[in-house]
């Protein structure tokens, strides 16, 4: 008789592992900013109460690759397409605000044109240059949208030698 208790088997570690809870609410204005946004990528930051892994609000920032590359596109090769972008004073302006809410900043998202939700090269060349991670403790979201769906969302985060795979979110499977 089996009893469903099967002691060979270790406990998988990541059902142990706090998860990232993101209400619906907040998913659906996430998937309103990359839809809006395309075909250029979408970025922003999601925020929680201080100890918490429950977002409690999404910040929508402007990406403005577009600017840059129009400026000097040798400096700048990329546009909106495929880099984000952000007023780094807006950015601080917002988690100073959080800040002051009692809120805690918890991840960097932006959204992938018509390719997976992976950490890329790229994102990894800017979100740790010379292997050093400008901001170690957060997550970092990366939403698949395409032109007339969202696949999905995944979140990484940095372990010390690169950003891993922490988490993936199939409630963000979205058509327009």
């Amino acid at each position: 008789m089996d009893s469903g208790n099967d002691m060979t088997n270790p406990v998988d570690s990541s059902i142990l592992r706090p998860m990232i809870e993101i209400p619906e609410a907040v998913v659906a204005q996430m998937q309103e900013q990359a839809f809006a946004g395309y075909p250029g990528e979408c970025c922003g930051l999601l925020f929680v109460e201080p100890g918490s892994l429950r977002v409690i609000r999404c910040v929508p920032l402007e990406n403005i690759a577009d600017r840059f590359h129009a400026l000097d596109p040798v400096e700048y090769p990329r546009t909106s397409r495929d880099a984000f972008m952000v007023n780094e004073v807006k950015l601080s302006k917002a988690v100073k605000e959080a800040e002051a809410a009692g809120e805690q900043w918890l991840a960097f998202y932006h959204s992938h044109i018509d390719c997976g939700a992976y950490f890329s090269a790229e994102d990894r060349k800017y979100a740790a240059p010379n292997n050093e991670p400008i901001y170690p403790d957060l997550y970092q979201m990366v939403i698949e949208t395409h032109a007339d769906r969202i696949v999905e969302a995944k979140v990484f985060r940095w372990d010390g030698k690169d950003f891993a795979l922490e988490q993936s979110f199939p409630e963000f499977a979205r058509k327009r």
